[in-house]
């Protein structure tokens, strides 16, 4: 029995907890791991994971299987992200004599690590990495998610990949 199954004999009988204790198994850490890279702030990405998990608990009666659950999961998880980054970017404002030139080099970044690196691609870049390899989504199932033609998946994960390999260089 595949997990979408067994969840949605569980959601019949209308038995969330065991529901949330299979989602929370699965995802809890690839939900972190996506915060993480969306937030860059581990802190915060922590509250915003609990964030996810109370809002899926909240809406498991109202669930209705067409989606795969990881599908519904990331859902929520990437707009309850997005909502997070859109009030933190409210809170920050610095005054432009504080902000660098984009053209200044960064002498640190070889020694990044790849999650740092990902953090720095563009939103679109960064989603459909963490989609395709940390959530290991196809192609298709990445393009479905973010409404996307194959195509335009393809191609930015050719361009990150060639962003991601230029930084680690």
């Amino acid at each position: 029995m595949s997990m979408d199954e067994e969840v949605q004999q569980l959601l019949e009988k209308h038995r969330y907890s065991e529901v949330l204790e299979h989602v929370l198994d699965l995802y809890e850490k690839k939900v972190f791991r996506m915060a993480v890279m969306m937030l860059r702030d581990a802190g915060r990405a922590e509250e915003v994971t609990q964030d996810v998990f109370v809002k899926v608990w909240r809406a498991l009666p109202g669930y209705n299987g067409r989606a795969s659950i990881g599908t519904w999961l990331y859902t929520i998880a990437r707009n309850t992200c997005l909502s997070a980054v859109r009030a933190e970017s409210y809170r920050k404002t610095a005054p432009l004599d504080d902000v660098s030139e984009p053209s200044e080099p960064n002498r640190s970044l070889p020694n990044l690590e790849l999650e740092e690196c990902v953090s720095r691609l563009p939103e679109i870049q960064r989603e459909i990495v963490m989609l395709f390899y940390l959530q290991e989504k196809s192609v298709k199932e990445v393009a479905r998610m973010l409404d996307l033609p194959e195509g335009t998946v393809k191609s930015h994960l050719h361009r990150a990949r060639r962003t991601l390999g230029a930084m680690m260089e």
